[in-house]
């Protein structure tokens, strides 16, 4: 994984970006060329572009670029220009990517074969303050005046009786503001004709940075760059590590060194393009502005600037350096002992599914040599947002845990733990998913009620959020009393609350709960249910006798009730020995009365009689009496 890490200084928020551009054949010939770029491997297609920089007047009035996947990798973009195309390539390009609110862009050029001088190097990047030299090689002899120019406006020329083998614009205290695109041709040429190449100027003096410079570098080795805005060291490609130390060898690139050339001849040809001010440059092993010329006899690195000089019987290799004996170790093997070991992650918990609010306390566990320290993690969240570790703990490998207070749904993603050493650095993706736990859409029904239960139908099965739901509670209070809620665990659809005061309101409620801490919803829409008044006692004295063949007498004691309240006796009969085919007979009479002849029966019959006393509510029935009609 590439590039650097933007700290915003005031906002306490750091987002980190990894992004790299690779520049097959910068000098296009007859060959076919590309432009890829690549982020971390999490990371989606999407927030990647590939276009032309409006700023290069070459580039105005072209057809837009037909960038497509990069099948090879897993988060890239590509654009291919085959070789009849060679005229469209040339121009200024920028590859980009969006993480937050930040943007990171990188530049790169492509320039023509064939132009009369070519530049030393497509990039060069110089601390504010020092002498630097922008060179550009004489390719062909003219009888033409040379030119120079910077951003697209004419700053020198050269007779033509004294264009030198080396055009050269050279400052000796070099500032900020003159940075840019330089470019060099013949007088009589044109933007298709011209070399380029790119100054960059660090904000800050050599070995510092920070907002006014006031921050010491570390020191990166191996050519890596110190990021004038956070500190760290931009990595050349095939270099990984605090400070770069740890070489990865042949044809790998990125952060972790997890990339690797994947085309035929490694990374031969490419030209890797990091965010300023690291600018371009070969992979390790290559140089040349085609990148294809292997580094001399001890020399290593990118672009070949590296000398070994090996100590106690350590061998060059020109992509990773010296090679160190058994016992020693170091950039020249000048240190005794064991060498370091890269930092690797293990034990990640992937995936992890929280449900929303909860606090989450992810770890990042790590082995190597040194041991990591705390301010050696960091915690990415899918938005980019770099957490650092709440606490770490360390034995014989390094436990950082990470805290975020309340999760939340838009936190679901990818996360990555990632660890860097003077060892190297190693980072690991996890998925994240925020659930929101379930709420009924609608309020409980009622289904049935008495004087002292009420049957609940819980209405639960639509509900918003997210399931499975493993548990269902009843909440109940009484509506006019100052309460605290009740529940009662659900199993069914319905649920019968029985010893319940009569004629009372009672509100009610629905909460489901999915697994896991926190997976308690909110309770759902509430309804309110009154039970039934009290009713009245049956009368006392009850008596049932035959009267004839097809009747029986029905007697009770006269009610002594008061006479304001509509009061109604009402009687149910049946036959005994009915199969169930006959339904009971209901028979209403007004409350002064004691006595009913119950006409129609059969003879020699058996029945079963009961009463009560009803007024506005129903009172409670008596118990059953049986009698027979006379035989016939």
């Amino acid at each position: 994984v590439f590039g650097f890490v933007l700290i915003f200084f005031l906002g306490k928020v750091e987002a980190a970006l990894d992004l790299i551009l690779i520049n097959s054949f910068p000098l296009v010939g007859n060959s076919e060329t590309s432009l890829i770029c690549v982020t971390s491997k999490w990371r989606s297609h999407e927030s990647i572009t590939i276009g032309r920089d409006q700023e290069d007047v070459a580039n105005q009035h072209r057809e837009p670029l037909e960038v497509n996947e990069d099948s090879k990798r897993a988060a890239a973009k590509t654009v291919v220009w085959k070789r009849e195309q060679a005229s469209e390539t040339i121009g200024a390009y920028y590859c980009e990517a969006k993480l937050k609110d930040e943007v990171t862009r990188i530049h790169t050029m492509k320039m023509p074969l064939g132009a009369s001088f070519h530049p030393m190097a497509l990039t060069v990047t110089a601390n504010k303050g020092e002498h630097v030299n922008i060179s550009f090689i004489r390719m062909a002899s003219k009888e033409e005046d040379a030119v120079i120019y910077k951003n697209g406006s004419f700053i020198h020329s050269v007779p033509r009786h004294e264009v030198p083998g080396e055009l050269e614009v050279s400052y000796s205290q070099v500032q900020p503001q003159d940075a840019g695109v330089y470019s060099a041709r013949y007088i009589g040429g044109n933007l298709f004709t011209s070399a380029y190449t790119r100054l960059i100027v660090r904000r800050c003096e050599a070995e510092k940075w920070g907002p006014s410079c006031s921050f010491h570098c570390p020191s990166c080795t191996n050519n890596g760059i110190c990021h004038e805005d956070t500190g760290e060291c931009i990595c050349p490609p095939g270099f990984m590590g605090k400070t770069c130390e740890k070489a990865c060898g042949a044809n790998t690139f990125g952060k972790t060194c997890e990339e690797t050339c994947k085309e035929n001849y490694g990374c031969r040809n490419f030209m890797f393009c990091l965010p300023d001010p690291y600018g371009c440059s070969c992979a390790t092993g290559w140089m040349g502005l085609e990148c294809d010329k292997e580094c001399k006899p001890g020399f290593y690195g990118s672009d070949c600037k590296l000398k070994c000089n090996c100590h106690n019987r350590g061998t060059c290799d020109r992509f990773k350096g010296c090679i160190c004996s058994f016992g020693w170790h170091g950039l020249q093997c000048e240190k005794k002992g064991s060498a370091d070991l890269a930092p690797q992650i293990v034990n990640l918990q992937d995936p992890v599914e929280l449900n929303s609010g909860v606090e989450f306390k992810p770890f990042c566990i790590a082995t190597g040599m040194p041991l990591p320290k705390s301010e050696e993690f960091k915690l990415l969240k899918q938005d980019g947002t770099v957490l650092r570790p709440d606490e770490i703990s360390t034995s014989n490998r390094s436990e950082a845990v990470f805290r975020i207070n309340r999760i939340l749904p838009s936190d679901t993603g990818t996360w990555v733990c990632s660890v860097q050493t003077v060892a190297g650095m190693a980072e690991k993706p996890f998925q994240v998913t925020v659930k929101v736990p379930p709420v009924p859409q609608y309020a409980p029904r009622l289904t049935d009620r008495g004087h002292n239960f009420l049957i609940i139908d819980i209405n639960a099965e639509l509900h918003n959020g997210d399931g499975p739901v493993v548990s269902t509670k009843l909440l109940y209070k009484p509506a006019k009393r100052y309460q605290s809620w009740m529940s009662l665990e659900v199993k069914g659809t319905t649920k019968r609350l029985d010893n319940l005061e009569p004629k009372t309101e009672y509100q009610f409620c629905v909460q489901l709960s999915r697994q896991g801490e926190g997976g308690e919803g909110h309770p759902g829409p509430q309804a309110s249910f009154t039970t039934a008044a009290l009713g009245l006692p049956p009368p006392e004295g009850i008596t049932l006798f035959p009267k004839s063949m097809t009747s029986l007498n029905l007697s009770w004691h006269p009610l002594t009730l008061r006479t304001e309240d509509d009061i109604r006796v009402e009687v149910e009969r049946k036959s005994v020995n009915d199969n169930g085919d006959e339904s009971s007979v209901i028979t209403q009479v007004p409350g002064n009365m004691s006595t009913l002849i119950i006409k129609d029966l059969e003879p020699r019959q058996q029945y079963m009689c009961r009463v009560r006393v009803n007024t506005r509510s129903q009172g409670e029935w008596s118990n059953y009496l049986y009698a027979w009609t006379f035989s016939d």
